[in-house]
């Protein structure tokens, strides 16, 4: 189930009318002059470290991305145009996540928290040799689980700003948090258009992706799960459920608006992911 062409042409250039104005350099625009590691603590060096690889996995999520819409071996020409259409976007997508994980990792090389970038090459490209699934292959489950990740990761480096004092980190931590912001967005329009124009029909899709996200690379990293706690320790205020509570008050918006047929079903299922998840605390979407 594809948008129509005109409707995720006008999503995708909204996008990347802003994107083209929203540029920063990884080599020339962080404030080196003022760099101090020592105000590093183990613990945010460790969350450094943790991203960095979730960053670099970039190569696992474009290929997925291209396994899901292709363009040569679409099965016919509308679905190829929709899916070039898309790639405007995925490749401009793509050259951003690919500069956080370059710049995540010159900073772990001048901070000291991997010094050896042969080292550190060696650790990411073990990663990127493992297989990587979005577990979901319907185009509004694609967008709905990226939605997730796009917002989980603004936050979390949002949070982890918090506690840094080193400035460096905190200037790089902005940049990020802001491109994941406009990613967000992105996923969040591709969504409402979804609804909008299939109604009903993609509800259930998309709340199965609730009920099941997990974050990427949960399934391979090594250590994952005790890395992932002592990141989120370093990240003060962050709360792993938020993404879901921010898609919840999303819904709940978009069923009080005008010209929505499906808005008593989207009402009722934003309920129901409210409840099942036990999501108290509403967020701004």
């Amino acid at each position: 189930m594809h948008l129509p062409i005109s409707e995720l042409r006008n999503v995708v250039r909204g996008f990347n009318q802003i994107a083209d104005d929203s540029n920063w350099n990884r080599f020339r625009d962080l404030p080196w002059e003022l760099h101090r590691p020592e105000l590093l603590s183990e613990g945010q060096k460790g969350a450094v470290s943790f991203v960095t690889i979730v960053e670099d996995h970039l190569p696992g999520y474009f290929q997925e991305y291209q396994k899901l819409f292709p363009i040569e071996t679409a099965p016919n020409q509308e679905e190829a145009i929709h899916n070039r259409e898309l790639f405007h976007f995925t490749v401009r997508w793509g050259l951003e996540e690919d500069r956080h994980a370059q710049a995540l990792a010159l900073y772990q090389i001048n901070s000291g928290i991997e010094p050896s970038e042969e080292a550190l090459e060696i650790q990411m490209i073990q990663e990127n040799l493992k297989d990587f699934s979005i577990g979901f292959s319907e185009p509004v489950q694609v967008f709905t689980y990226t939605l997730l990740q796009e917002k989980a990761t603004q936050m979390y480096y949002q949070s982890l700003a918090k506690g840094v004092t080193e400035p460096v980190l905190l200037k790089l931590l902005s940049f990020l948090s802001k491109d994941e912001a406009r990613h967000y967005a992105f996923f969040a329009q591709m969504v409402e258009t979804f609804i909008r124009t299939f109604g009903e029909d993609v509800l259930p899709q998309i709340e199965e992706v609730v009920f099941n996200y997990k974050m990427p690379l949960h399934n391979t990293m090594k250590d994952y799960r005790r890395r992932a706690i002592k990141m989120a320790r370093e990240a003060p205020g962050y709360d792993r459920n938020a993404p879901q509570s921010i898609l919840v008050s999303l819904l709940e918006k978009l069923a009080q608006k005008e010209n929505i047929p499906a808005a008593p079903a989207v009402l009722k299922m934003a309920q129901k992911i409210r409840e099942r998840l036990n999501l108290k605390i509403t967020y701004a979407s």
